[in-house]
This record gives structure tokens, sequence and C-alpha cells, in this order.
């Protein structure tokens, strides 16, 4: 009789304890955020303020999540990356606090202030100590692991949070602005757990590992960093333009509620979600470089259609193909990445991308702002398409030679053709 193979689901399971804390806390600080991501547009049109407002404050946010990544990876390379989490985590809880307990502009520049340098703080410390808390084998279904909890909880959050404001203002008699306010006081308690689960995670030396791509002594650590950082670059600017305002897309032009938006964004975690479930499997089959860049390239594609497109229903599904395979790439570049580089340089690796995505994100939002009062629904999407192509083929032309698939392509018609092939 044959021996049944392990199925895919197995290389999920059997991870350490520190591993499962640390994606428990994560799943939580990633709460915030993504009520932030299609909430607080909407908070301050009902409040009566501009779009320049709204990106007036993602790119004070991000300014100082950038400056933060200055040093941050750094100082969790150095000093200590469980510490570097916890000080992200306190700074995030009472930049919620702001959001949650004031209504003032000064107490949302603050809010924003402190949730930029939380994120600035926490990612590239998460993403290092993540890394040793499992074998190199393994890193890929670990960091896909962590995206499809958060993936899952931003739906659930997203879609519960949509109906939070909705729900007050029908049964309670609330105004819109005490009742989205209590979107904030929701997430601002579940922060405080986050806290708790990182105090219990051991800061353990990472076990000796072989890499399975060989890096050459006199390579440049400092060349190979630049050339993870200018994709990064190209796609913030494009993202800041587009993706930020995509709540206000909706309801301009479909007059779609808040408990709709809310609908359409915790679908995309739940797809997301799912296809990470297999994302891993693909990119050990095909390679991380091949998988990501085809999924781009297929999400470029969506992403240009969607302002032709005028049935709500089509529109909707290229949204989800869309994000979802724009995004779904993450945890196996991260885990590229870090394969890449020394354990002393991985959270210093994870600041230099963050800075650059983040610097240019909030560029892109701050213009995005201007670009969306002045009425044009189909110039975001032109701008966004063309940064994103570049982004794209920097990202392959790099690495594409140093994809950690078995069979590498040399070009990108054999890339695509092994990519489909049984």
């Amino acid at each position: 009789m044959r021996q049944r193979r392990p199925g895919m689901f197995s290389k999920f399971r059997g991870f350490r304890k520190d591993a499962k804390r640390m994606i428990a806390a994560g799943l939580i600080d990633h709460l915030s955020f993504a009520i932030n991501g299609f909430v607080l547009v909407l908070y301050l049109n009902a409040l009566g303020y501009s779009n320049v407002i709204f990106g007036t404050l993602i790119l004070l946010m991000e300014i100082s999540q950038v400056i933060v990544l200055v040093g941050s990876g750094f100082m969790a390379d150095r000093f200590g990356r469980k510490k570097t989490i916890l000080l992200g985590f306190a700074l995030g809880t009472l930049g919620m606090m702001h959001f949650a307990f004031f209504s003032s502009i000064e107490a949302f520049i603050i809010a924003s202030v402190l949730l930029g340098a939380s994120s600035g703080f926490t990612g590239p410390a998460f993403s290092a100590l993540l890394s040793e808390k499992t074998t190199f084998k393994r890193r890929k279904y670990l960091f896909s692991l962590n995206s499809i909890v958060d993936n899952l909880g931003s739906g659930v959050i997203t879609l519960i949070g949509g109906f939070i404001p909705l729900f007050f203002m029908a049964n309670f008699g609330f105004a819109s602005e005490p009742a989205y306010r209590m979107i904030f006081i929701v997430v601002f308690i579940i922060k405080l757990a986050a806290i708790g689960l990182i105090l219990r995670i051991k800061t353990d030396k990472p076990r000796t590992e072989k890499q399975t791509i060989k890096q050459k002594a006199e390579r440049k650590h400092v060349i190979l960093l630049l050339k993870f950082t200018i994709p990064s670059a190209l796609t913030g600017i494009g993202a800041g333009v587009l993706i930020p305002y995509f709540p206000i897309y909706f309801k301009l032009r479909f007059e779609l509620d808040l408990g709709t938006i809310g609908i359409l964004f915790a679908m995309l975690s739940f797809v997301m979600a799912i296809i990470t479930i297999y994302l891993p499997r693909m990119a050990e089959k095909r390679g991380s470089v091949a998988i990501t860049t085809v999924f781009h390239i297929i999400s470029m594609v969506a992403m240009i259609c969607i302002p032709f497109t005028s049935w709500l229903v089509f529109v909707v599904i290229l949204f989800l193909i869309r994000a979802a395979l724009m995004n779904v790439p993450g945890p196996i570049m991260t885990s590229f990445m870090m394969s890449q580089l020394p354990h002393s340089l991985r959270a210093t690796a994870q600041s230099a991308t963050g800075f650059a995505w983040m610097f240019t994100h909030a560029i892109g939002v701050f213009i995005g702002g201007f670009i969306w009062d002045m009425g044009d629904l189909k110039l975001p999407f032109y701008i966004a398409t063309v940064l994103y192509i570049f982004s794209t083929l920097t990202y392959f032309i790099f690495f594409y030679k140093m994809d950690d698939a078995d069979h590498k392509p040399i070009f990108v018609w054999p890339m695509v053709k092994q990519l489909f092939r049984r």
C-alpha cells in the first residue's frame, strides 16, 4: 500500500509557540491599519473635510514612518527586535487612542504621527524576528500563514467595521461622528492585547541555516539592498495616488454606502487569504520572482480595465483581482529577501524597502488628494499603472537569475509557459 503524501495544509502546521504568538500579535496590530484603510477617508468626509485633509494626514503618518524607518532596522538588529516591536505597539495604541477619544484636527495629526512611528518601528523588527522562528525551508509557509491570518482578520474587522456606524446610527440615534468613532474605540481596546502577547515571546538566538542560494563573497550588500528598494519606491508612489482613495471611487462613481464598501474590502481580504494558502507551494515549484512577476502583470491588466468598465459587478471583480494579485506575493517577496541577506541585516533590509515604499507612497497620497478633488476618476489609474509597470520590470530584471525555483527560466515568455505548465 502506497504511503500517503502529506497534504499542502500540513506545511502550515507545527510552528513553534513563539511563531504563533507573533502571528496573533501581528494580527491585532494589523487590524487598526485595516480599519484606517477604508474608514478614515469616509470619516473625514462625513466631518466635512476635503480629500486634501485626508491626504495630508496620510502624508504626516507616512513621513513619521519614513523618519523612523531610517534607523529602526539598525536599532532592531543591534539592540533587540522584541524591544523594538514593543515600542512600536505602545506608540500605535496611543495613536489609536487619539482617533478613538478625540475629534479635533490636532488630535488627528498626533494620531497620524504616532501610528506612522508605530509602523516604522514594528515592521522591520517583526519580519526579522519572525524569520528566526522557523527553518529556511519553512519560511515561505510561516510568512504566508502570517499573511493568511492577517487577511482573514482584516476581512472580519472590515466587514464588521463597515456596519458599526450604521448600527449605532440606526439603533441608538448616534450622529455620524460618534458612530464612526465607535470603530476606533473597538480597535483601541483590542490593540492592548498585542502588547501582552509580545511580552511572552523569547528572544533566543536563531539557528544556523544553509542558504539555498549561495552568496558570493564579493557581493556588496548595499547594492543588493538598493535593488530591493527601487521597485518598492516605484510601487509606493503609484499606490499612493490610487489605492487609499478606492472607497471614495466607489462612493462617487457608484454611490455605495459604507456598509457595502466594507463588504467589498472584506471580500478582498478573504480572497487574498485563499490565494495565499497556495502561494508557497507555487513559489517552490516556479520560483518566488516568477510568481510575483506574473501575478503583478495580471493585476495591472485588471487595474487599467476598471475605469473603462461600466457595470458594477465587473468593476468589483476587477478590483478584487487587482488588489489580491498585487498584494498576495508580499510574503514570498519578504521571505525571498530574507533568504538573500545575512541574519544581521534582515531588519535593516526590511527597513530600507519600507522606507523606499513609504516615502514615495506619502508623496503619492498627497498628490492624489489634489487629483481626486479635480474630479478626474481615470487619471489616477493611468499614473498608477505606468509606475507599476516600471516597478515590475525592474524587480524581474534584478532578480530573475536569483530565483529560488529548481529550474529557472531565463526569458519572460518561457517563464510564463513554465508557470502554467502542469
